[in-house]
């Protein structure tokens, strides 16, 4: 089994929420923790169950597994929280950066913040990283303690 690629799987989720994804990893828990169907899923966020599958599936590969997969999505909303889109679609379906007031494409959203707004991206990754180093300490000093008891 090949080892989690944390990294990784932190830039993935940064990129998706900040461009506009921000939906992600409740679709990703409600259908591969809870075992939710895909259309069900998929509907009540409005993207096609293929597309749900395909971010599944990328999930599960930087994971290293499906059971791996179901354990770190409940970890990656955790660390997400404070990250906010910075692409955000109006009622009338326009896609706006809301750092640079620029129209975008939905298909071009997050080439958009990779390329304009890579601080951005970079702050959002590194607030996940660092809230994840915070979670791993108080697991091993957890561990610990309760092993020295």
């Amino acid at each position: 089994m090949k080892p989690i690629d944390m990294k990784s799987l932190i830039n993935y989720v940064a990129l998706k929420i900040l461009g506009g994804s921000d939906y992600l990893l409740n679709a990703l828990e409600e259908y591969l923790v809870n075992g939710e169907g895909p259309a069900i899923v998929a509907h009540r966020y409005n993207i096609s169950k293929h597309q749900l599958r395909g971010y599944a599936q990328r999930i599960i590969e930087k994971s290293g597994s499906e059971c791996r997969a179901k354990k770190i999505i409940p970890i990656l909303k955790q660390i997400s929280v404070d990250v906010k889109p910075i692409i955000t679609r109006d009622e009338n379906g326009v896609y706006t950066c809301t750092i640079c007031n620029t129209i975008v494409a939905r298909e071009d959203a997050e080439e958009h913040v990779r390329k304009y707004h890579k601080d951005q991206l970079t702050l959002a990754i590194k607030s996940m990283m660092e809230k994840l180093d915070e979670i791993r300490a108080k697991k091993a000093k957890a561990v610990i303690l309760t092993s020295a008891s």
